[in-house]
């Protein structure tokens, strides 16, 4: 039986877009170095209807999802980075594989972590790796 991540990693981006070009590669690096434990995927040069649903604003976004429904609590994320709504809860997550392929993971989904801009891979590594090494686990 293969075990799907719980975690995921969004990273919205548009080769256009000059501060968001290096991005792609920072995850690529990342997803090697985490392996199955996190899902990765990149959402290039996506429509405005994409855009809107996931209120995105700025290139690159980064975004870090977990498996689930908005818990009872009705508090989707703790992140004050997040802008928007910290309900934001969608059925699939559908992108690029870290190969270049098709990718959807099957949902729900919600948000947990939002960041906006040009991140150096530690802080990408730190915010949004895998749930042992972050501080908010």
């Amino acid at each position: 039986m293969v075990h799907a991540p719980s975690q995921a990693v969004v990273l919205v981006t548009a080769d256009w877009a000059g501060p968001a070009r290096p991005a792609p590669t920072v995850l690529r690096e990342l997803s090697r170095r985490w392996g199955s434990t996190v899902a990765t995927l990149i959402i290039d040069d996506a429509h405005e209807d994409v855009l809107d649903r996931l209120e995105v604003d700025v290139l690159p976004t980064w975004m870090g999802f977990e498996r689930g429904e908005v818990p009872d609590d009705g508090v989707a994320g703790t992140d004050v980075h997040a802008t928007g709504s910290a309900l934001l809860v969608v059925e699939e997550l559908r992108g690029l594989g870290m190969t270049g392929e098709d990718l959807v993971l099957a949902g729900p989904w919600r948000l947990v972590h939002r960041r906006r801009g040009a991140l150096p891979k530690h802080v990408v590594a730190s915010e949004f790796g895998p749930r042992s090494g972050r501080a908010d686990a």
